[in-house]
């Protein structure tokens, strides 16, 4: 079987402009995300201990388009038994659409050992552009990198 130069040529222009034609819907393709996109990831990221507290890292990362001015969470402590040890107001606001920032505080007179579970309970403040308060709760998508499971 003998192919001719045009038949090649033809072959090639075809395999050329179909690979060329595909490049833009490769580059329209997003790498995939930890949180999903019009979310407020919040990562329970360290626990350490700090004498007889336990200092808590949370890092937050604002997917939605709206700033928040406020945001106050009620968490509650269980300890591995899942018996409540704590209930704490953290105040995770303010930030701005986009952005992530790293918060701590500090569960006073609890040892790290003792976390077992940290709970969002409820939102106690929300103050964002463009969002009812009540929605506030269900844009909080929580997550652990620790031992202890953050859940809401």
């Amino acid at each position: 079987m003998t192919v001719s130069l045009s038949a090649i040529r033809r072959m090639f222009a075809f395999l050329l402009t179909a690979s060329v034609s595909a490049f833009p819907a490769l580059a329209q393709t997003s790498p995939p995300s930890s949180s999903k996109a019009g979310a407020f990831s919040l990562e329970l990221n360290r626990l350490d201990g700090v004498g007889g507290d336990c200092r808590v890292t949370l890092v937050e990362k604002n997917g939605t388009p709206s700033t928040f001015a406020a945001l106050k969470l009620d968490l509650v402590v269980f300890d591995g038994a899942g018996i409540v040890s704590k209930r704490v107001g953290v105040d995770a606001g303010p930030l701005k659409a986009g952005r992530t920032v790293v918060k701590t505080f500090d569960l006073k007179g609890l040892a790290c050992g003792d976390v077992g579970r940290l709970l969002i309970n409820d939102v106690l403040a929300c103050e964002a552009d463009g969002l009812a308060a009540d929605a506030c709760l269900d844009l909080v998508e929580p997550r652990s990198r620790v031992a202890a499971p953050f859940d809401k």
